[in-house]
C-alpha cells in the first residue's frame, strides 16, 4: 500500500488497509501503526472501527495502554487498540494480557508506537507508516 489522502478520505483509506487484512482463525492479526505525533494514526484507528461497525467512541489508550472494543461486523470479533507510547519496557504488556491476546483469533490488535514493543510483535504482523504535510497523509505498507 502506498497512498496519498486527506483528512476526509480516512475512511476509504482504512477500508483499502482492513482489506489487506484477515481475521486469523489460528492467531490475532496485528496492525502496527508508525508515525510521529500528530500523523494520524488514532484517526485511522477510528475509521478503521468505523468499518468494523463499532458505534462507540475510539479514542487513543495513552494512558490505559490498550482499549477493547466488539466489531458488528467484517470478519474480526475483537478490536484491541494499544498506544505503546508510555510504555518503557515489554514487561509493562503483561497488565493487558498480551500473551493471551497474541494468541486470540479474530482479533484486530492496532498497535500505535509499535517500535516502542518491537519484541513482542508477532511475525507476520503488517506495519504501516503514516506521515504528514499540512492537511495531507501519506500511508506505505513497510516490506
Amino acid at each position: 500500500m502506498d497512498e496519498v489522502y486527506s483528512d476526509t478520505e480516512v475512511y476509504d483509506i482504512a477500508g483499502k488497509v482492513l482489506s489487506v487484512l484477515a481475521p486469523s482463525q489460528d492467531q490475532a492479526t496485528f496492525l502496527c501503526l508508525q508515525g510521529d505525533l500528530g500523523a494520524g494514526k488514532t484517526t485511522l484507528t477510528q475509521a478503521v472501527a468505523k468499518h468494523l461497525g463499532i458505534e462507540e467512541a475510539v479514542v487513543s489508550p495513552t494512558f490505559v495502554i490498550a482499549k477493547f472494543y466488539h466489531p458488528t461486523t467484517g470478519g474480526f470479533m475483537q478490536l484491541v487498540h494499544i498506544d505503546a507510547y508510555r510504555i518503557e519496557s515489554d514487561d509493562e504488556l503483561g497488565s493487558i494480557g498480551f500473551d493471551q491476546l497474541l494468541k486470540e483469533p479474530n482479533t484486530l490488535v492496532v498497535v500505535e508506537w509499535p517500535e516502542r514493543i518491537k519484541k513482542s510483535i508477532p511475525d507476520g504482523a503488517t506495519w504501516m507508516n503514516i506521515t504528514h504535510r499540512d492537511t495531507m497523509r501519506h500511508i506505505t505498507e513497510n516490506q
